[in-house]
């Protein structure tokens, strides 16, 4: 699935952004990842449909939140300046799914993005996109909790 930079930021600037916010607590996404994030896959399964901005938020605590969003590069939604230059707007990308984390204690941005897999790959249930958002899931809170150790 393909879509211009112009139609992306326009979406984000204007705030048409297919989004939705769900409650995940650390022990059921530690436990099994893929199990806790089903909701998640079907609301991403359901909106990726077409190609546009589309975000699932998944609050896991009040300062740890993961999101998963579409875009082009790897970049937040908060940056559709920095998007615009480093993009040509007549050529077509395709359209990627970023996850995306927001802790304090991850690193020095407070903030963490990877890139899981195309949109289509994860549409067509391409296992391996799902393996590794289990995975880098599993990673970020392996870090979060050495940090932790590391300051008691």
């Amino acid at each position: 699935m393909k879509i211009k930079p112009s139609d992306l930021l326009e979406s984000i600037r204007d705030e048409k952004i297919e989004r939705e916010t769900f409650k995940i607590t650390s022990t059921k996404l530690k436990k099994d990842p893929k199990a806790a994030l089903t909701p998640v896959f079907g609301y991403l399964q359901e909106n990726l449909k077409n190609p546009t901005a589309v975000e699932a938020t998944v609050t896991i605590k009040k300062d740890v939140v993961c999101k998963f969003q579409t875009n082009i590069i790897n970049l937040p939604y908060n940056y559709p300046n920095k998007v615009e230059q480093l993009t040509d707007a007549d050529t077509e990308y395709e359209l990627q799914l970023y996850a995306i984390f927001e802790a304090e204690d991850i690193n020095a941005s407070h903030l963490r993005i990877d890139l899981m897999g195309t949109v289509d790959n994860f549409l067509a249930g391409d296992a391996d996109v799902y393996k590794n958002i289990s995975d880098w899931l599993a990673l970020q809170f392996e870090k979060l909790d050495s940090d932790k150790t590391k300051q008691e």
